[in-house]
């Protein structure tokens, strides 16, 4: 992963109220230096991807955003040459996750492409909130510390994403019960996040209510809908 600070005048009065909350970012086309400027009545932009403001620093003009260094890819292509003096577009924030302030634990589960989403999460939490998290990555050089968390496990899935999810899966049925009471984040590859959803409320017998949903990703799709919440099923 790369993290890059977007820093720019244009920010003035960018604020971001929830923590999850998402952005579009623009990106250069092949042989462009910039890219077009999105136009209310224009057509839908091609290099457009769905990121998370991991920090903001309004007095500065600046928020960073973490990319995921998949290889070929707008985005991916874009974050590993990126420099000072380059140009995207930057369109939000969207909505994010509404915390239960009431809720005495929260439990987050998804893979790497929800890590930004996670920590601002843990650094809105109220003190009294005990988080957990269990987080899938490629592999484990990707583990770090994740502030305000009482505990992480990290599982491994590998460089073959088509297993997204699978060792998710494996680490929450050898969790065993979830504490009545506990809220869930689930955030991941669209139908791993379905899959995992099914084994919480069936196996694990959590109510649905208590979980939210998000398919940040999906494989085999260059651009994947940034409202994916799991409820067409």
């Amino acid at each position: 992963m790369r993290r890059i600070t977007l820093r720019g005048a244009e920010l003035e009065g960018f604020e971001v109220h929830d923590p999850a909350s998402y952005i579009k970012l623009i990106f250069p086309e092949p042989g462009q230096l910039e890219p077009d400027r999105p136009l209310p009545d224009g057509p839908r932009a091609k290099s457009m991807r769905t990121y998370t403001p991991l920090a903001l620093r309004p007095a500065l003009h600046e928020v960073d955003v973490d990319f995921v260094l998949h290889g070929e890819g707008p985005a991916s292509t874009w974050a590993a040459q990126a420099a000072l003096g380059q140009k995207i577009f930057l369109m939000g924030p969207g909505p994010g996750y509404k915390l239960d302030q009431a809720a005495a634990a929260l439990l987050m589960i998804g893979d790497d492409s929800a890590l930004p989403a996670f920590e601002t999460v843990l650094a809105a939490l109220p003190d009294a909130v005990q988080a957990q998290l269990l987080v899938e990555v490629t592999s484990a050089d990707e583990e770090r510390p994740l502030a305000g968390a009482s505990h992480v496990q990290w599982v491994v899935r590998g460089p073959d994403n088509t297993q997204a999810g699978r060792a998710l899966e494996a680490a929450l049925r050898a969790r065993g019960p979830i504490p009545p009471g506990t809220r869930i984040y689930l955030a991941c590859e669209a139908a791993a996040m379905r899959r995992l959803r099914s084994l919480l409320t069936t196996e694990l017998a959590v109510e649905r209510s208590r979980i939210v949903g998000r398919g940040y990703w999906k494989l085999a799709t260059a651009n994947h809908p940034d409202h994916d919440y799991g409820e067409d099923d």
